[in-house]
């Protein structure tokens, strides 16, 4: 595994406060593919019966057999209460008996309620022990078209148990598809919880985007070559605001406060680079030519790791020393951007604040076009039309949520 990284600029102020993005990527090299254990976390309510019991029922058994034999597969539903059809299970083996046991399944019922399901499935994990997870992808794939409620039924408004049940599980990604329109799921939870599980996020408002979002996880999973990467930060001399993954896609993780050494586990890694942006604020006091060391990151993967990389700058009293921005830094900060201003749309609009939501809309369209996101700029336009027209804006956000998260075309 090779470690490469690349200032925005190589230069600082050498006095005061000063910002600095740093792009780090890993390149796989030729790593092995590695088998996954996967669970499908499944509603069951009766919300999805009739064509979608059908549609997820069927898929469903496509997965199954599109798996390679080494893979694992388990399945949970999620209603009233949580049912495992079957644990975590060699597919060499027991293949024929998933098929029977997913065309055999009842009609949905009941409630959604999520807690159960998701402490269900991370028990499956849980069962196999610590040594029959290395080397493998852990990862669950939550499908869902409700609002989650208690076991009476009742919607759920704070989500902090859900949240917390996803954050603590480090050695297993969550992605989370929500089926059908936006306004009859939360899809700001869902990607949330996505978020928190270093997996993807996918609105299904039709068969054709469920089908597309399945099949990129299962291509994701079978072109894995490690399971848990890992990055191990050291000797942090400044503040880091923020780390964010930004290839093959984009997930925002939880920066540790003021710590000096720390760890960020991000999940599965495949075949593609895997590039992330360290925003790090540094204040100096000294002369030009100074080094000003910021901090350091190795990756550590599946017993292994990587070279350790030292990120630092060198002080400079000539603002043409730091005015130029690197491309490749730019570009990733730009992808970040839309990741990022579809949040702070959605906010303006929950606020209220038309005016600044439709600056935002605009800026952010501006930004897809240069980056080529076709789909977010459709998504924009689709919003910004909605916005003055006074309908529901939570298919054009979520769609927004869902598009401007992969970034595996956009990144060169």
């Amino acid at each position: 595994m090779k470690i490469v990284g690349k200032n925005g600029s190589d230069f600082r102020p050498a006095q005061g406060e000063f910002s600095t993005t740093t792009l780090v990527e890993f390149t796989p090299g030729n790593l092995a593919r590695i088998p996954a254990n996967v669970l499908f976390l499944v509603d069951a309510s009766s919300s999805m019966g009739g064509d979608k019991w059908a549609m997820v029922k069927q898929a469903l058994a496509e997965l199954v057999r599109s798996f390679k034999d080494d893979d694992r597969v388990g399945l949970v539903l999620f209603h009233t209460s949580a049912r495992e059809v079957f644990p975590l299970a060699s597919l060499a083996e027991n293949r024929g008996a998933m098929e029977e046991a997913i065309r055999k399944l009842e009609n949905p019922s009941g409630v959604t309620n999520l807690e159960a399901g998701l402490k269900m499935a991370y028990a499956a994990f849980n069962a196999r022990g610590d040594k029959d997870k290395v080397k493998r992808v852990n990862h669950v794939i939550l499908l869902t078209d409700g609002f989650p409620t208690d076991n009476q039924g009742y919607r759920v408004e704070k989500f902090d148990k859900y949240e917390g049940l996803v954050r603590n599980e480090e050695s297993v990604t969550l992605t989370g598809i929500g089926i059908g329109s936006a306004d009859d799921y939360d899809a700001d939870f869902i990607s949330t919880l996505s978020e928190l599980g270093r997996g993807s996020y996918y609105h299904a408002n039709g068969i054709e985007k469920f089908r597309e979002g399945l099949k990129a996880e299962v291509q994701k999973l079978q072109s894995s070559v490690v399971g848990d990467l890992t990055l191990r930060f050291a000797d942090v001399k400044g503040r880091i605001m923020r780390i964010a993954k930004i290839a093959p896609e984009i997930v925002v993780y939880d920066i540790p406060g003021n710590a000096k050494n720390f760890e960020i586990p991000t999940g599965a890694m495949n075949k593609d680079r895997t590039a992330f942006l360290v925003q790090t604020m540094s204040s100096a006091s000294g002369s030009e030519g100074d080094s000003l060391p910021l901090w350091t990151v190795e990756g550590h993967y599946d017993g292994q790791k990587t070279d350790v990389w030292n990120a630092a700058l060198k002080l400079t009293g000539r603002d043409s020393d730091y005015a130029q921005l690197d491309g490749d830094v730019l570009q990733g900060l730009q992808v970040l951007q839309v990741h990022l201003n579809g949040q702070q749309i959605q906010a303006s609009l929950e606020n209220g604040d038309k005016e600044k939501a439709t600056r935002l809309i605009e800026n952010t369209t501006r930004i897809a076009n240069q980056l080529g996101s076709d789909k977010v700029t459709r998504a924009l336009t689709r919003l910004a039309s909605d916005v003055r027209a006074g309908k529901s804006v939570a298919d054009s956000l979520a769609t927004i949520k869902d598009e401007s998260k992969k970034t595996r075309l956009l990144i060169g």
